[in-house]
C-alpha cells in the first residue's frame, strides 16, 4: 500500500508534489499508470523474493552456507522471471538458465497484472541482463542505491537466526 500511495511521486520533487497535489501532498490513491494504487517495480521485486525464498524449499533448510547459497540460486533465478516480466532477456549463456525453463517454475511469472514495465532501476537491470549473479564476494557492479535493501524484507521473515538474515539478506541484496 505504501508502495501504492507512493508511486506516483517517487520521482518528483517536493514543490512538484505540493502543486500538483496541495499543500497536504497525496492524501489518497491517486491515478497512476494503469490506475489507481498501482506499485512499482519495488514490489515486483519483493513479491519474485518471497517466491525464491519459497521455492529454496528443502534446501535452504539446516542453516549455513549450503543455505544461503541455495536461496541466493532460488532468488535469482526468481530474478530471472522477473527480467521476462519487464520485456528484457539475460545472456542466457552465462545465466545457467533459459526463458522456457523459468517459465516452469514459480507462479508470479503467470501473474498477468506483474507483466508490467515499472522503471526499474539501471543498475539492477544490467546486472540482471549480464546473466551473472553477484555477491559479497564477486560485487556485479558499485551501486549505492537502496534496491536491493527493499526487495530483501522476506528474507528477514524466512530466517528465525538474526545473524543469518542478515547474512542471506546481504548475499541477495549483491545479486543486482
Amino acid at each position: 500500500v505504501g508502495d501504492a500511495l507512493g508511486a506516483p511521486v517517487e520521482f518528483m520533487s517536493m514543490g512538484e508534489i505540493r502543486r500538483r497535489y496541495g499543500d497536504a501532498g497525496i492524501t489518497g490513491y491517486v491515478e497512476f499508470w494503469s490506475g489507481q494504487g498501482a506499485f512499482t517495480d519495488d514490489t515486483q521485486m519483493t513479491l519474485f523474493t518471497a517466491e525464491g525464498l519459497a521455492l529454496a524449499g528443502e534446501k535452504a533448510r539446516g542453516g549455513g552456507p549450503r543455505a544461503i547459497s541455495a536461496v541466493v540460486e532460488s532468488v535469482h533465478r526468481a530474478y530471472l522471471r522477473w527480467l521476462l516480466t519487464q520485456g528484457k532477456e539475460a545472456n542466457w549463456g552465462r545465466a545457467r538458465a533459459t526463458p522456457a525453463a523459468l517459465k516452469t517454475e514459480g507462479r508470479l511469472i503467470h501473474e498477468k497484472g506483474l507483466w508490467a514495465y515499472r522503471s526499474p532501476g539501471m543498475t539492477c537491470l544490467a546486472a540482471l541482463q549480464s546473466g551473472r549473479c553477484g555477491s559479497t564476494s564477486d560485487p556485479i557492479n558499485v551501486s549505492k542505491g537502496c534496491g536491493g535493501v527493499m526487495r530483501v524484507a522476506p528474507v528477514g521473515l524466512r530466517f528465525a537466526d538474526p545473524e543469518e538474515a542478515f547474512r542471506t539478506g546481504c548475499e541477495v541484496a549483491a545479486i543486482t
